[in-house]
């Protein structure tokens, strides 16, 4: 029988074996996920518990004192944002449907006969994929600008629907973001590009790779500490 509890300070206690090298903790709404390498036995996952208890106390503390994100409704009115700055969804019934940026609002065309739950799908899945088209060519353009600065020469960059990562960067310097990293500020965007390009130099969490970064974003623990704080509300 596990010795493994299945909820510790009101998170609800998952783990997640896989190929990786080494053991990570993450918070993912209000599930602990405990993600190790598939050696790893019951016992040890219990001992991390063990020593990590304080970290995992404050962080449920934390969620349990923010306030509740109201769920979307996809509705007219409703304000979406994209790098820090509001935009007030405007939803029309014919033409040609999909989400498109005019000033300061997102005009969704849907067909009139989709109503109640397709039509808030619709609208959802509309302004998606209208943020994955923007995320694209809105970062493909920071990178570009940072790699010149950094002078590293990344071999593709995609984007994608994370939940716990905002970009990742392999060791043949592929790149890749959650695509709802546009809706904050661009200092925080910046912040993050910065971060993947200088794993091409330094493929690690050291005191060098810190050090590279803060030659091209000196105030980046106060972009990496904005993130903390506010990351759950960009991808709601």
């Amino acid at each position: 029988m596990s010795a493994i509890p299945k909820e510790l300070f009101g998170l609800r206690v998952e783990v997640l074996r896989s190929r990786r090298k080494t053991s990570v903790l993450y918070i993912v709404g209000d599930e602990l996920q405990i993600r190790v390498p598939n050696r790893v036995r019951d016992r040890k996952i219990v001992e991390i518990l063990e020593t990590k208890e304080r970290w995992i106390r404050n962080k449920a503390i934390q969620l349990q004192s923010q306030p509740i994100s109201k769920e979307r409704e996809f509705i007219s009115g409703e304000s979406f944002a994209l790098f820090g700055k509001n935009l007030k969804l405007k939803v029309l019934e014919g033409g040609r449907v999909g989400t498109k940026l005019d000033g300061d609002y997102l005009f969704t065309n849907v067909r009139a006969s989709e109503i109640e739950d397709v039509r808030k799908f619709r609208i959802k899945t509309y302004i998606e994929k209208w943020y994955i088209q923007e995320a694209y060519k809105r970062l493909e353009e920071k990178v570009i600008r940072y790699s010149e600065i950094i002078k590293v020469s990344p071999r593709e960059m995609k984007v994608r629907n994370y939940k716990t990562r905002w970009g990742s960067c392999d060791r043949k310097g592929r790149l890749t973001f959650n695509f709802h990293l546009i809706k904050a500020p661009h200092s925080i965007v910046d912040y993050v590009v910065v971060h993947e390009l200088c794993h091409m130099l330094q493929p690690n969490h050291s005191k060098f790779f810190w050090n590279e970064v803060a030659k091209y974003d000196p105030l980046f623990k106060e972009h990496k500490k904005w993130l903390k704080l506010n990351g759950a509300e960009l991808i709601r």
